[in-house]
This record gives structure tokens, sequence and C-alpha cells, in this order.
């Protein structure tokens, strides 16, 4: 059965529903993967978001907000908070996504230091992106993946990157708090509050992996 155009946009549902949009990219020219995920819960109003930027010479960058108030989700799930001003607009569904992005993050010494406080060196974080589809959506169990190109810019303090890569996106929701699998890699442990968000980076196959636990 193919999937309605519709599940790619905020639900209108009520009591204890969770919403979860993911978009990634790889780019070896620039050694450089992103991984961004933003997650609203219907039943508290609020939201957390997350995003990595990291490459096999290039340090974990990362955006996060753990507890973000959002009385009501906006159809182009725009957000600001302390820092941050994010938005990820569905231009067409199942076809085409922007994502923007304006915030500082940290630039980590090691990845471990994610799991913690995540002191490191305060870093201007910017995303211009477009995911556009590549290949049809593929369900999951909590929604569905789909293969994309992405392009745009990335800026990572005083770098601009061009960017014209590979990518995908995932949409997810139901009742319980869960994330869309990505292939395998070397782990990368955020903690978002109370919990911790698993990010595996696969190099070698230019992917990203996910997973939450408590």
């Amino acid at each position: 059965m193919p999937l309605d155009p519709t599940d790619d946009l905020p639900h209108q549902q009520r009591g204890a529903f969770v919403e979860q949009w993911q978009f990634d990219f790889w780019s070896p020219e620039h050694d450089l993967g992103g991984w961004t995920h933003f997650t609203y819960d219907l039943a508290s109003r609020s939201g957390w978001y997350v995003t990595a930027l990291i490459g096999v010479h290039r340090p974990l960058v990362l955006v996060v907000d753990p507890k973000i108030q959002i009385p009501q989700l906006s159809q182009s799930l725009e957000f600001r908070a302390e820092g941050i001003w994010a938005q990820h607009v569905c231009e067409t569904p199942l076809e085409h996504w922007t994502v923007g992005l304006e915030a500082f993050g940290v630039t980590l010494e090691a990845v471990e230091d994610a799991m913690g406080d995540q002191w490191g060196k305060r870093t201007g974080v910017g995303l211009d992106l477009e995911w556009e589809r590549a290949g049809d959506p593929e369900k999951t169990d909590g929604g569905f993946s789909q293969h994309c190109s992405v392009s745009g810019e990335v800026l990572i303090d005083q770098e601009t990157i061009d960017l014209n890569a590979d990518g995908w996106r995932s949409r997810s929701w139901g009742t319980t708090l869960g994330v869309v699998n990505r292939p395998a890699g070397s782990s990368i442990h955020i903690r978002v509050g109370s919990t911790i968000l698993t990010v595996e980076p696969d190099f070698l196959g230019q992917r990203w992996r996910s997973h939450l636990s408590k």
C-alpha cells in the first residue's frame, strides 16, 4: 500500500503521542557527515533537538536542546530557544524538505564528552539544506525512511561548506519514543536530559544509525 503523503506532515493527535523527523547526509569531498533529529512530545507540549556534525578528520560539533517548550507545533516545525533557531519545512510531501538552523553549539575534544555536560569550544553552527527525493520511501515499523540528495550550505564558525551529497531522512510517530535505525558504525553517546541518544557514524558506508535508551 502506498504511503499517505499527509503522514510526512505533523499529525493532529491527542494524548500521549510522539512525532519525530530525522535528516542525515555524508559528504566525502568535505570529510563531513551531518545528522539532525527533532522530536515533539504532544503530552508535554515540548520538543528536543540534536544536530551532530563529524568527519574522519573532523571533531564532533554538537547542538543539543533537551527541553524546548512548544505550545503549538507549526507546520514548518519551527522553534526558538536559547542560542538556537531551527525550522524543518516540508516543501512537497514525500519529495522535498528544507532544513534551517542558526545556533551556538560546542566542538568536543572527544566524542565521549557528549555523554557528560558537553563542555567544549563554543561554535557557531548553521544549516541551509535541501533534502530531495532520490528513491521511493521505505516503510519502517514506526513510519518510513527515504534516500535523498542533499544540497545547500553548512556553516561551522568561519567555515562555509557548499554541500552536494548523498543522504537519508526518516519519519516516525506513535505513542512510544524510538528512533528509526540506520546502518552500523562507531558510536557517539549523547545525553539528552534523561535519555541517551546513540548515534553511530559509519564512515566507510557513509550512513548513520541511532537508537535511544534510558
